[in-house]
């Protein structure tokens, strides 16, 4: 066997909480007599010092090995995740060379052959990892450790066996002990203090009224008047029919509100939330904002806009029951910031503005949807290609990019008397799918920071196999699994570095390569795997049973 790896470059990052590494994303390809191997194989991952001594193995003894898809020749794992051992932080600091040995079996009886050659891990992601090392093992021993006498210097110890002197009445001069002694009498008052205690208090001193707010100064008041801490926020541009609701929070005691419209008190509109349940342009347009009162004052808030649009908020393709959502037009921030938990480097944050909005599929493509546009298609195409066929409702996956466009081609024939001129049902670009799987948000997944299995389909939901799309609950704007399930191709060629410029309006991708994106991650991968920044990408011709697509809708 011949066979050759593809070193990929990547960061190590010290998980504060347990001393380990966060898993390594790592990349390699493997080809049998020049030609790339396809299928599932037998895999062993192993970091050694060049010297014969295995320093991490995957598995608890050597030869343990866990089972890899490679597409292509490509295959992709996290070292330290999927089930392997940890990567221990003290691995890179106490070795100045690691290489990583990687051996595969594809069933053939030849048992486990070595891939060579192995890999030498680079010495920046290594010094990082052993900084960050030395100090959470300084942390952990000043934790977990008792100092000693032996380590105080002689200075300190010094200090310490100093005796505490008490200061008794015996060691006080005379003077301090006279004015100690001495009994303060009326002749040492002053005469204004003599009249304050020989005052006597009638009811015509005491006043009646209380106090009003006149009577306190600003600074006082400060701490009384009602203080906005959550200003309400409209969702901009919103469609009639829809619902909308705002809402504020608000500091201070026996509060209370009214909402505006123009600057225009909202008959009704008294509590610390205002919805409307049918939105209208000409009655709800407008520039809103809450007063917040009390004894004390009044506080407003900052103008929120609200813009009814006249587009339907939702399209469907009725031949295949095909529901779609719009995604308005807007700006937000794409990528990743650089203290995101399994950040990868080609997902450098930039602001990115959409000028058209677009309809997106609320769910995966599913099999029934597929089979019934590609039956009979001329490219010898199976119409159920699916690993788990006979399942209507699961999405269909072991489609290549290639496979896609054909089925959109035979979708816009199909539905060619119902689409718009100028429109068409498309693959979404990658900064289009990354727009809707936010969905105004901006933590790591559409909800927030955190996930497990209740959240998505993925590799610690233990199914390993895809499930129903719409199982788990939607994203802010209603789209289900956009994260998990299985990956979802977009339109763009894959390019390491995201354009230049503040905002990017309207990005597309550059216009050729070799690899296609893909997005949201699979029921394969781990948590990591299935961030909302998180870019994959292989050959137009990949075909996998964790690979899939969502279809769209825009004016070309």
């Amino acid at each position: 066997m011949k066979a050759f790896t593809l070193f990929a470059t990547f960061f190590f990052l010290l998980a504060q909480a347990t001393h380990a590494l966060v898993p390594v994303p790592y990349s390699g390809k493997v080809a049998i007599n020049g030609v790339n191997y396809f299928g599932e194989a037998q895999f062993t991952f192993s970091l050694h010092d060049g010297k014969d001594t295995t320093h991490w193995r995957n598995g608890n003894k050597a030869g343990d090995t866990i089972k890899v898809s490679v597409l292509n020749g490509r295959y992709n794992v996290l070292l330290g995740g999927q089930g392997m051992n940890l990567l221990p932080p003290e691995l890179f600091l106490n070795h100045e060379e690691l290489y990583l040995k990687v051996e595969f079996d594809n069933g053939a009886g030849k048992g486990l052959e070595h891939l060579s050659p192995d890999q030498l891990i680079t010495a920046t992601p290594r010094a990082l990892v052993a900084d960050l090392a030395k100090r959470a093992m300084l942390a952990d021993k000043v934790a977990t450790g008792a100092v000693t006498r032996a380590m105080l210097s002689a200075e300190v110890l010094s200090d310490l066996n100093q005796s505490i002197q008490v200061i008794t009445r015996e060691m006080l001069p005379a003077s301090v002990l006279g004015d100690l002694n001495r009994t303060v009498t009326k002749s040492m008052l002053g005469s204004d203090v003599l009249a304050d205690l020989n005052r006597t208090v009638t009811p015509q001193m005491i006043q009646s009224s209380s106090i009003t707010t006149a009577q306190l100064n600003e600074q006082i008041l400060k701490y009384l008047k009602p203080e906005i801490t959550l200003a309400p926020q409209a969702p901009g541009l919103i469609f009639s029919g829809q619902s909308m609701n705002l809402t504020s929070q608000a500091q201070g005691k026996y509060l209370t509100y009214q909402w505006q419209r123009n600057g225009q008190p909202i008959v009704g509109a008294t509590q610390a939330s205002f919805s409307i349940a049918d939105v209208n342009g000409s009655l709800h347009d407008g520039n809103y904002s809450v007063v917040v009162s009390n004894d004390f004052g009044s506080v407003t808030s900052a103008l929120t806009p609200l813009q009814v649009d006249g587009t339907p908020s939702a399209h469907t393709v009725s031949s295949i029951s095909m529901e779609m959502i719009f995604c308005p037009p807007g700006t937000f921030t794409m990528g990743s910031p650089t203290t995101e938990t399994g950040r990868v480097t080609n997902e450098t944050e930039h602001n990115v503005t959409l000028t058209k909005g677009f309809y997106l599929g609320k769910y995966e493509v599913t099999q029934a949807q597929y089979q019934a546009v590609m039956t009979g298609n001329a490219d010898s195409l199976s119409a159920t290609p699916s690993e788990w066929p006979n399942n209507p409702n699961r999405p269909v996956e072991k489609v290549s990019w290639a496979d896609a466009q054909i089925f959109l081609t035979r979708l816009n024939a199909q539905q060619s008397a119902n689409i718009p001129a100028g429109w068409a049902y498309v693959l979404p670009t990658e900064s289009q799918w990354e727009y809707a799987c936010r969905a105004g948000t901006t933590t790591m997944y559409s909800w927030e920071d955190d996930i497990n299995a209740t959240r998505a389909n993925y590799s610690v939901s233990g199914l390993s196999q895809t499930r129903d799309v719409g199982y788990y609950a939607a994203n802010p704007w209603g789209f289900f699994d956009m994260h998990g399930n299985v990956w979802e191709w977009t339109a763009d060629w894959y390019q390491a570095a995201y354009p230049t410029g503040n905002p990017v309006v309207d990005p597309s991708g550059p216009a050729s390569g070799s690899d296609r994106i893909s997005r949201g991650g699979s029921w394969f991968f781990d948590g990591a795997g299935l961030r909302s920044a998180l870019r994959f990408y292989d050959t137009p011709s990949t075909r996998y049973d964790d690979l899939g697509f969502r279809v769209g809708f825009q004016q070309q």
